[in-house]
């Protein structure tokens, strides 16, 4: 494949584009800190169900925000790949349930545009 065609390939499938910036953060911040607070959950939920996957963990938060499955699927790989070897993640100051609603307020910065 060229170039341009796994660019595209990759936009298509696993692009966080449409996570834009919110909550004082510029579009880029906003990514890391979703995809560091899903892996934070992710791993604390897999020390009580080792077989949980990321893409569950998304689907169960992803209850409020009505994103789209191929977004789902894409942000639930690219969550893996950055966690991947990883067992400590920062959570930027927010702890307990508030990590849980900083993941939904992130989620509801999504535009389809």
């Amino acid at each position: 494949m060229k170039f341009n065609e796994l660019k595209q390939f990759y936009s298509d499938n696993y692009s966080l584009g449409y996570i834009n910036a919110g909550n004082g953060r510029s579009n880029i911040e906003n990514r890391f800190v979703l995809i560091s607070l899903i892996n934070y959950v992710h791993y604390k939920t897999k020390l009580k169900n080792p077989d949980v996957t990321h893409y569950e963990v998304i689907m169960k938060l992803n209850k409020n925000a009505c994103l789209p499955e191929d977004f789902i699927r894409g942000l639930a790989i690219v969550c893996e790949d950055f966690a991947y070897g990883s067992t400590s993640f920062p959570t930027f100051g927010f702890k307990g349930k508030d990590i849980l609603k900083e993941i939904d307020a992130i989620l509801k910065c999504y535009l389809p545009f």
